[in-house]
């Protein structure tokens, strides 16, 4: 039983779309449903742990006041600007 789901559409090449309805009236299920299991044993299948990167995304100097900052100080600054920008837009709406 799900939950939530979302809606979205899907170009499929013809005879594989004809192959899967084909497909779920044999097995008694629904496109749908046979489309979700499809997927969930496909994702399953390819789990893996993520990579960490080799290096850092850009180059800092070695003495980079960032460099010292926890990855927990960088999402609360982001976050910390992103609220100010908001503030900012709103302001800029109520002028």
């Amino acid at each position: 039983m799900w939950v939530t789901a979302m809606r979205t559409t899907l170009d499929l090449p013809d005879d594989i779309l004809r192959r899967a309805k084909i497909e779920a009236v044999e097995r008694g299920s629904t496109l749908r449903q046979l489309v979700i299991d499809a997927l969930q044993r496909e994702v399953a299948s390819t789990e893996r742990p993520r990579k960490r990167l080799a290096r850092p995304p850009i180059k800092l100097a070695a003495d980079a006041p960032l460099r010292r900052l926890t990855p927990q100080a960088v999402k609360r600054l982001d976050a910390e600007d992103l609220q100010r920008s908001e503030v900012s837009k709103a302001r800029a709406l109520h002028r």
